[in-house]
C-alpha cells in the first residue's frame, strides 16, 4: 500500500490497483507505486496479452500485408492506446504518460508502464520520471 500526493488530497494506489483490475481484463496488473520512492506519482506496470492484441489489430481479415518488425510496432501502439483505458479509473486532475517498454514473443506479453501525477508535475517533468522508472523495472 502506498499512498500518494494527488492535487490537495491522498491516494492509496492499492484502492486505484483494486478499481484497474475490476474495470479492464489486462493479463496482469502491477502497482510499483511504492517502488518509485515518490510521493507524487503513481505507477503501474501492465501486461498484455499479444494473442488478444493480435485479434483487435485485425491484419489478416483486412489483406494488409506486414512483416514481423511492422507487427510488433503495430503491437506495441495498440498496447499503449490500450493502456491509456485506465486514467478512466485514476483520479481526475492526474496526466499520465503511457509507454510500452517490452514485447516477450516467448511469453506472448506486452509489458506497459503507466506513470500519472498531478497535473502540476506537467508532461515533461512526467516523461523524465518515467524514464527513470523504466531503467529500474524489470
Amino acid at each position: 500500500m502506498a499512498y500518494v500526493v494527488i492535487g490537495d488530497r491522498f491516494v492509496d494506489s492499492e484502492d486505484i490497483l483494486k478499481t484497474i483490475l475490476k474495470g479492464t481484463e489486462f493479463k496482469k496488473v502491477k502497482d510499483l507505486t511504492k517502488g518509485s520512492k515518490r510521493e507524487d506519482t503513481l505507477v503501474f506496470q501492465i501486461i498484455q496479452d499479444v494473442n488478444q492484441l493480435k485479434k483487435e489489430l485485425d491484419t489478416e481479415e483486412s489483406g494488409i500485408a506486414i512483416d514481423d518488425e511492422e507487427l510488433v510496432e503495430e503491437l506495441m501502439s495498440l498496447a499503449d492506446e490500450i493502456a491509456y483505458n485506465i486514467e478512466e479509473f485514476l483520479p481526475e486532475e492526474v496526466v499520465c504518460y503511457v509507454y510500452s517498454y517490452h514485447y516477450d514473443e516467448g511469453l506472448e506479453e506486452i509489458r506497459t508502464i503507466v506513470v500519472a501525477a498531478s497535473e502540476e508535475i506537467g508532461g515533461l517533468r512526467l516523461r523524465d520520471v518515467a524514464e527513470r522508472i523504466l531503467r529500474s523495472v524489470d
